[in-house]
């Protein structure tokens, strides 16, 4: 049984009225209003409100929003020009639909995100499918409130044999909703293989990291698959391999990858082993004691794949994390050989693609390397993007060769 907030809230809809002023940037398409540009809330009942109606302060409607007076975020606004406003279940119906319909033009298969949070105009709602098995991320009051009312919906549109609702992600515990072991509905195994580039990747689902696989990056590991020919790569923060599958599909000589979790190394080591003709390897440790060990023995490799864990998990702790990219990028280019190509990626919402090309100038300038930027993506299709929120640009990849 799938808890919940008490739902009969949206039928006391609150009235959030703004500062003077602070209307600015949701008329330029922005969806979020932050705690310090609210003035006043009027609400109909004792209890805080799941939906609002936001207005300027002079009384201009914005849009209806999701509501958590709690969050530095208190209100994410839906699709502003959603017409006509039929209460909320009408609105997730519909716009699911949207969502769904985009997927079939952009992305041919059974494999992609289905619904991307305020890309779709349903903010804190994340879906991933993975052929007849679908992965849900509820990080908003409201969304968790109508979850029902999402897995009903998404049964009837999929009928997947499996749903894994995903409750370990950070972002729940923001808005007070508690964070720990995933419900399960139906059949959800605790692996899982799909067809992924021409390959069958094996991966944890029912345990997992986040939503299973990071179906963001397989258009950048498309795109840079071709440099890896004839290369000695090393993957760091390897997961079950995809970079190194890659790698190998185009005629690596050999793979080395490198994590600390022991049940996605052992989907690496299989999903390599279809490779018999590539030399590959899989060390389970920490990137930065290993990475040092190798250094300090003047190991080499012709590319390296930086693709971490996102190190910023807040705003007060930025510096902490951009440090942290500052010294996996300072090892990771002492183990690219001059000619060499290094890939290094961030999925750090709050780390700017212009922060982390300044990580690696800075580091490139410190190491006297020189660099040449030969690749630069994000996520594909099916993760859209709000013309106006940068905020939703989290995943950059950035490709250098290297003198």
């Amino acid at each position: 049984m799938v808890a919940m907030v008490e739902k009969s809230r949206e039928e006391t809809e609150g009235r959030l009225i703004l500062k003077k002023g602070e209307e600015r940037r949701l008329l330029s398409g922005h969806l979020w209003v932050f705690s310090n540009e609210v003035a006043t809330l009027e609400k109909h009942s004792p209890d805080a409100p799941l939906f609002v109606s936001v207005e300027s302060h002079q009384g201009r409607f914005l849009g209806r929003a999701l509501y958590n007076p709690q969050t530095l975020i208190a209100a994410r606004l839906l699709d502003p020009f959603y017409q006509p406003w039929k209460g909320f279940s009408s609105y997730l119906e519909e716009i699911l639909d949207r969502a769904i319909a985009l997927r079939k033009q952009v992305c041919p298969g059974t494999l992609y995100r289905v619904v991307h949070s305020e890309g779709d105009f349903l903010p804190g709602l994340v879906v991933d499918r993975y052929d007849d098995f679908l992965v849900v991320q509820a990080t908003t009051l409201a969304m968790e409130a109508y979850l029902p009312e999402i897995l009903l919906l998404l049964r009837t549109r999929f009928s997947p044999r499996g749903i894994r609702i995903d409750r370990s992600v950070h972002a729940r515990s923001i808005e007070g909703l508690p964070v720990g072991d995933d419900l399960i509905e139906g059949d959800v195994p605790r692996t899982l293989s799909v067809q992924m580039s021409g390959s069958v990747v094996h991966f944890p689902f029912r345990d997992g990291q986040k939503t299973g696989l990071f179906l963001d990056q397989r258009r950048n590991i498309e795109s840079l698959s071709h440099f890896f020919a004839n290369n000695d790569v090393l993957d760091a923060f390897c997961h079950v391999g995809s970079w190194s599958m890659a790698a190998a599909r185009n005629g690596a000589r050999g793979v080395t990858g490198v994590d600390t979790s022991s049940s996605a190394l052992e989907c690496y080591q299989e999903n390599l082993s279809v490779f018999p003709g590539v030399m590959s390897a899989a060390i389970k440790r920490d990137f930065f004691e290993w990475a040092e060990e190798e250094n300090r023995a003047g190991k080499k490799f012709d590319a390296v794949v930086m693709d971490p864990p996102a190190f910023i998990k807040s705003r007060k702790k930025k510096e902490e994390g951009v440090r942290g990219y500052y010294a996996a990028n300072q090892l990771a280019i002492d183990l690219v050989r001059p000619g060499g190509l290094l890939v290094t990626c961030s999925c750090s919402a709050l780390l700017e693609s212009d922060e982390l090309l300044g990580i690696l100038r800075s580091l490139l300038k410190k190491k006297r390397r020189s660099g040449k930027l030969v690749y630069k993506g994000g996520s594909g299709p099916d993760h859209p993007i709000v013309p106006a929120m940068g905020e939703l640009e989290y995943l950059k990849c950035l490709a250098f060769v290297l003198s």
